[in-house]
C-alpha cells in the first residue's frame, strides 16, 4: 500500500460529538489545498458500545466484545490503523492489539508524547478524567513511568462525571462555572499542565478560561493520526 493509500479506521460513537470533534480536529490540522489532500478515514460510529466506567466499577456491561467488533469490521473494510476517541476504553488496549493486524494508534501515548515534546521542565500533571480512567490507571501508570507526579483530585470525581454525562445529554455552556472550579480546584493542588483525559472535555475549551496548559487529548491524537496517514510516523 502506498503512503497516499493509508486508511484510518476510527472506532466512534463513545461518545458520538467527541467522535465528530476527532473528525473536525482531523480536518483542521491537515495540510490540505483540495478535497484530494485530506485524509481517507472510516468511521464506525457505535454508540451502542457499553458504558466503560459503569463496566470497571462492576455495574455494566463488558464493552471490549463490541470494541473488537468495531475493530475487526474496520479491519475487513482494508484500514492501514486504527484509533478510538475514547480515553476510558484504552483501558483494554493491549486486548485490542492482540486482536488485530494493523497498528493501534493510542490517545494515551499522543498525550504522553506532547507531554515529553512542549512541556520538558513540569514535575506535577493534573488529570481531569472519567471514575473508570482513573481506576484503570489508564493515565497514572505511563504518566509515573515518564518520572512525572500525577495529580488525581478524587473528590472532585463526582462533579467531574456530572460534567462528562451532561455534555454526553447535548448539554455544553452550562457546565462551564463547574469545569472552571475543578480546574482551579487542580491549579490550587499544584498542577503545572492539566490533561483533559476524556474526549467530551475539549468541547469545553471554547469557552473556558485556560490558566495553566490543558492538553487536548482528542487534539493528540488528530496529530498522531495525520502523521500516521501522510507517511510522517511509519508506526504508531
Amino acid at each position: 500500500m502506498e503512503i497516499g493509500e493509508r486508511i484510518i479506521g476510527v472506532i466512534g460513537g463513545m461518545g458520538p460529538e467527541a467522535t465528530l470533534d476527532l473528525f473536525y480536529k482531523i480536518l483542521k490540522n491537515t495540510k490540505a489545498e483540495k478535497d484530494q489532500d485530506h485524509i481517507h478515514l472510516i468511521i464506525d460510529n457505535y454508540p451502542q458500545i457499553p458504558d466503560r466506567t459503569m463496566y470497571l466499577l462492576g455495574k455494566g456491561e463488558n464493552p471490549l466484545p463490541y470494541i473488537l467488533k468495531s475493530a475487526k469490521n474496520l479491519e475487513m473494510l482494508g484500514v492501514s490503523a486504527i484509533c478510538m476517541p475514547c480515553n476510558t476504553a484504552h483501558y483494554f488496549v493491549n486486548e485490542i492489539k492482540k486482536e488485530i493486524k494493523v497498528p493501534f494508534l493510542s490517545i494515551v501515548d499522543s498525550v504522553i508524547e506532547e507531554i515529553k515534546e512542549n512541556y520538558k521542565n513540569i514535575k506535577n500533571v493534573g488529570l481531569i478524567a472519567t471514575e473508570g480512567t482513573i481506576i484503570g490507571k489508564v493515565y497514572e501508570t505511563p504518566i509515573k513511568k515518564e518520572g512525572l507526579n500525577i495529580i488525581i483530585r478524587k473528590d472532585l470525581i463526582n462533579d467531574v462525571m456530572k460534567i462528562i454525562y451532561s455534555i454526553k445529554g447535548g448539554k455544553i455552556k452550562e457546565n462551564i462555572d463547574l469545569f472552571n472550579k475543578i480546574v482551579e480546584e487542580y491549579i490550587n493542588s499544584g498542577s503545572q499542565v492539566i490533561i483533559a483525559g476524556c474526549t467530551e472535555i475539549p468541547l469545553l475549551f471554547p469557552y473556558i478560561e485556560i490558566k495553566v496548559p490543558i492538553i487536548d487529548s482528542t487534539l493528540c491524537l488528530a496529530k498522531k493520526v495525520i502523521k500516521f496517514a501522510k507517511g510522517i510516523n511509519k508506526e504508531p
